[in-house]
């Protein structure tokens, strides 16, 4: 056997997500990606670096696939390049060894949330959120506060049951920029890992500082798992997977 890392972008507004539903009529990324696979031969399980909502998108998600010898990394790519797209854009793809895991063998990770204050084109509304900012400094100072090691217990969805809810933000900024000719923000987390919603959850609170609904010891109170302040996460238009390192 032989074993292939993907580095895909793909457009989640038209997915249920990354892992398989397996429900009629809800398609996911990794199903995709299966019956795209399926079509030339290859019977594969996917493994991603990361699990995105439905409708978050994906910059470079890294995913294992393996597949008979007979495969050249050159034509797996030519073939797939085409059968994926549109929604799918497959920008790299490279053989590894068996030992590879694009989840347990990333060092780090980052997520980008695009979002404007202002109402934009449709065209625009799947991939920038549209989010009031409030205090521009609040916000800027509660993701400074995320960076470090934190017991991110109270900014995880239920039901995910990780061995661990201690996660490091290595660094955590939001930058302004002109998108569609509109004044847009983008906030960039960088992170050993993060949990089951932790980013969207993570700014739904650092938003709520920024237009005074909690305070910044509420927020605190929330980052040392002392207790839950906010758990409204935001909307998942605008966030992307950005790139796993290893």
């Amino acid at each position: 056997m032989k074993y292939f890392a993907l580095k895909i972008a793909y457009n989640g507004a038209v997915f249920s997500g990354f892992a398989p539903q397996r429900t009629a009529g809800i398609t996911s990324v990794s199903e995709t990606l299966e019956s795209t696979l399926l079509a030339l031969g290859i019977d594969s399980p996917i493994v991603g670096a990361g699990r995105t909502d439905k409708g978050v998108h994906s910059l470079g998600m890294i995913v294992r696939i393996c597949t008979k010898d007979c495969w050249e990394s050159e034509r797996l790519y030519e073939l797939l390049v085409p059968k994926l797209y549109p929604h799918i854009r497959l920008r790299a793809l490279w053989e590894v060894s068996k030992d590879f895991h694009p989840r347990f063998s990333a060092y780090a990770r980052s997520y980008i949330y695009i979002f404007s204050p202002h109402y934009l084109l449709p065209f625009f509304s799947s991939f920038i959120a549209r989010e009031s900012l409030g205090d521009y400094c609040a916000l800027q100072e509660c993701l400074q506060l995320c960076v470090g090691e934190h017991n991110f217990a109270f900014f995880s969805k239920t039901g995910s049951n990780p061995t661990t809810t201690t996660r490091i933000i290595y660094s955590a900024y939001i930058s302004p920029r002109i998108y569609a000719g509109q004044q847009c923000y983008v906030v960039r987390l960088v992170g050993s890992g993060f949990l089951r919603a932790q980013v969207r959850l993570l700014l739904g609170a650092c938003f709520a500082v920024s237009k005074g609904i909690i305070t910044k010891d509420d927020f605190l109170a929330q980052l040392n798992a002392l207790r839950r302040s906010y758990s409204i996460p935001v909307d998942p238009q605008g966030l992307y997977f950005g790139k796993a390192w290893y």
